[in-house]
């Protein structure tokens, strides 16, 4: 009964965004170039998979071109994506009930969300995952900030959930083993993860404007998962942080549990 509340409770909140809604330019993702050589997978690939993640029905018409077309009750969008090995772009094609108007280039402002976020998805999958200087720098700050700890006053944030050396179920032979399954999870609820070396994956998640970076440690026998940094989650000196970053963070550590 409370998911149904919950979900009408959003259905009628969405229908009334849409009323009186002052209409936006249309926007569209011009020409974006990655070096190829150094992405994390390929960028039909990345496309799909952040595609399928965010809801859009995606359809290769050719080698460089994608169609994609989301529906989200009465409302639609159809989008082109052209792309090859190391660049792409979207356009909008056609749209219905996003109050859209070709002449004006302007639509309602959902649509722009909508794309915002498949493009954030797209280049957090291609952009190299490195521990570099500046993760290094802001896993120092991080490190402090968890020192200071001191509870928020603001409810929606909480102190910045960490899983220290979970056990795995059952004992492992091959570190291997234990690195292919934890990647496996990544791709699962659609973490961008990389391999640092055996025992050490930096991973990232974006939804929306909303981004964070984490380390997974791990042996044989068990895990840890540290937060590292994160973008517009509020993170603050005291080692807290907005809630959705600990939801996001439990549900990995659920399904690594359940893989491991």
């Amino acid at each position: 009964m409370k998911k149904i509340l919950l979900k009408t409770l959003a259905i009628c909140t969405f229908a009334i965004l849409f009323i009186g809604c002052t209409p936006e330019r249309v926007y569209n993702v011009p020409k974006h170039s990655f070096d190829k050589k150094k992405t994390n997978q390929t960028l039909y690939d990345a496309i799909i998979s952040s595609g399928k993640f965010l809801g859009w029905s995606m359809k290769k018409i050719d080698e460089n071109t994608i169609l994609g077309i989301l529906i989200i009750r009465d409302h639609s969008a159809k989008i082109k994506i052209s792309y090859d090995d190391n660049s792409y772009s979207i356009n909008l094609l056609e749209a219905e009930n996003l109050n859209y108007d070709k002449e004006k280039d302007t639509i309602h402002k959902n649509y722009n969300g909508w794309i915002m976020n498949l493009k954030n998805q797209i280049e957090a999958k291609v952009t190299p995952l490195v521990m570099n200087d500046y993760l290094k720098s802001e896993q120092l700050k991080a490190s402090k900030y968890m020192k200071d700890e001191a509870s928020s006053t603001n409810s929606k944030y909480k102190k910045i959930y960490d899983v220290k050396n979970k056990k795995f179920t059952k004992a492992h032979s091959d570190i291997n083993v234990v690195t292919k399954k934890i990647l496996a999870v990544g791709d699962k609820v659609n973490w961008v993860m990389s391999k640092q070396n055996d025992g050490f994956i930096l991973a990232k998640i974006v939804r929306r404007v909303h981004s964070a970076v984490v380390r997974i440690d791990y042996n044989l026998n068990s895990y840890s998962i540290t937060y590292i940094t994160s973008k517009k989650l509020a993170a603050d000196e005291h080692y807290n942080i907005h809630n959705n970053y600990n939801i996001w963070v439990k549900e990995l550590e659920e399904e690594i549990n359940f893989a491991l």
